[in-house]
Order: structure tokens, then sequence, then C-alpha cells
């Protein structure tokens, strides 16, 4: 009797212990759990600590409390215009409404149940804010207004599960093949364009500058022309009147000089002349000064 006492004390201690130990759960501060009742949820502990539960009646469900993110796989994406980008997206997402998100996804594993129920909102998101812009867009400063839309876009989407949509991000957008080709081709076509404006303008300047260069060199030729004929012919002018100062100082030996610049002349000239003429006076009177010599007196 005493044992058989001893065994449904024993019992009676394990049933309490398992009951004790299946009525408590401990949230984590990663973690929000639903508490279930006969499949309805009676209520969701988001902050962390002990709680108590029905045991053998009540389930729990735990929820990630973190920022998760989910990566999209990449995407073909229409702009404005016919034009294709490759778009390589995710977004960071948080449970936050856990009652509404169990009620609304229905599945052993919720998170990659509703991660597949958003990733198709997310793209058409994506398509509808692609689809509305021309084909830059995504390659300048509007990228940041884009991720904004596609966000509010999505969020709603989002809502509707009990999930909030903390950001999106854009991480890459490239062209497709074809895309790529007519691309390259239209921007080298804008680039020889360019390239031709500026030799045209380079060789305008350059016609501008010989022009310009040209007109300032006859200027200074012409001009130096005039003052060289200027200086010539002050210079005769002041030769002669030299030559008819010194005539006036000294009439013979002015005639004597006339004579000798004469013979100089007359060097390598070939002349048939008497040698008796005057033309050669000094030649016979070597010592006479006072007689001018001429070929012109021949």
């Amino acid at each position: 009797m005493q044992q058989n006492r001893f065994f449904i004390v024993l019992g009676v201690i394990v049933v309490v212990l398992l009951a004790i130990w299946m009525s408590v759960f401990i949230v984590y501060p990663r973690q929000q759990i639903a508490v279930k009742r006969f499949g309805q949820i009676v209520r969701v502990e988001q902050e962390p600590g002990l709680y108590f539960k029905t045991p053998f009646i009540d389930q729990t469900v735990i929820i990630d409390n973190r920022l998760l993110r989910y990566d999209v796989p990449t995407q073909s994406v229409q702009v404005r215009g016919g034009a294709y980008y490759e778009v390589d997206a995710f977004f960071i997402y948080r449970i936050t409404d856990p009652k509404l998100f169990l009620q609304r996804i229905s599945s052993g594993r919720p998170q990659v149940a509703a991660e597949e129920n958003l990733a198709p909102r997310f793209i058409d998101a994506l398509r509808a804010v692609y689809g509305k812009r021309e084909f830059k867009a995504a390659l300048s400063d509007e990228r940041g207004a884009m991720m904004e839309e596609v966000q509010q876009q999505f969020s709603a989407d989002a809502g509707s599960l009990g999930i909030t949509i903390v950001d999106v991000r854009i991480r890459k957008t490239d062209l497709t093949d074809a895309v790529s080709e007519d691309v390259y081709r239209q921007m080298a076509a804008e680039r020889e364009a360019a390239a031709e404006n500026i030799r045209a303008r380079g060789q305008q300047e350059r016609d501008r500058i010989v022009a310009e260069a040209n007109r300032e060199y006859e200027e200074i030729v012409a001009a130096a022309k005039r003052d060289a004929e200027i200086t010539r012919g002050e210079g005769q002018a002041e030769s002669i009147r030299l030559l008819l100062e010194a005539r006036k100082t000294n009439p013979s030996f002015y005639d004597f000089w006339l004579a000798m610049e004469n013979y100089k002349k007359l060097k390598s000239t070939p002349m048939v002349i008497s040698p008796n003429e005057d033309f050669f006076y000094y030649f016979h009177n070597p010592l006479a000064t006072g007689k001018a010599v001429s070929p012109a007196n021949n």
C-alpha cells in the first residue's frame, strides 16, 4: 500500500510539474508570441518576460520581432517608351500586428508564406513606378523619389497583412543587352555630334584668329612702310640740305667731292669718251679744286 501511495504521489508531482512547465513561456527581446486557444488567437505578448498560459489547451506561435529583409529576384521592368531595365531590389519589413498577420497568413511557416505573398506585390509596385517614367529617370537623382513611391504603394498592401514596410532599396538598375546596345549607339552618335560641333567651333575660331593676325600684319607692314618712306624722305631732304650747305661753305671742295662720287659710280660702266673731255679734268690737274666734273658736262 505504501509503495502504491508513493507512485501515486510521484505521478501527481510529475503531472503538476508538467502542467507548470507547459503553462509557462518566455518572450525574448527578438520575439513576440501569440497565444492560440482552440485555433483562435486570444492574446499577443510582445514585451520580453515570463508569461503563463493554460496548459494542454493554449498553444504559442513565435513571431520574429526584428527587422527582416527580403531580396527580390532580378526583374525585367519596362519604362515609359518601351525600354527595359534589369532591376535588383529588396525591402525591409517588420511584423507589427501579429494577430492580423496570423489571421491572414495560415501556414506552418508564416514568415516564408508572408514573403511569398509580398514579393509579387512589391514587383507590381516596382513596375508601376518605373512604367510612369522615362528611360533615364532610374539613373538620375530621381531614383530616391522612385524608391519612396514604391514604398508608399507597397506599404498599403503589406499593411493588410499586419506588416510594416520600413525601407525599400533598389540596389542595381542595369540595361538589358538589347537596350544597352541601342544606348551605346545613341551615346556614340551624341558624342560624335558634340565632337563635330567642337571641331567646327575650333575651325571657326582658327579662321577668325588667322584673319585677325593677317589684318594686324598688313596694318603693321603698311605702317612700317609708311614710316620708312617718311624717314627716307626726311633723310633725303636732310642729305640735300647738307649738300647745299656744303656747296655754299666751300664750292670748290664740293665740286671735287662730286667729281669723285661720279668717278666711283662709273667704276664698272663701259664708256666711249675722249681723255681730253672735262670729265677727266682732275686726272690732268690733280691739284685743281673748284671745277665740277660730270658726265653731263660732256
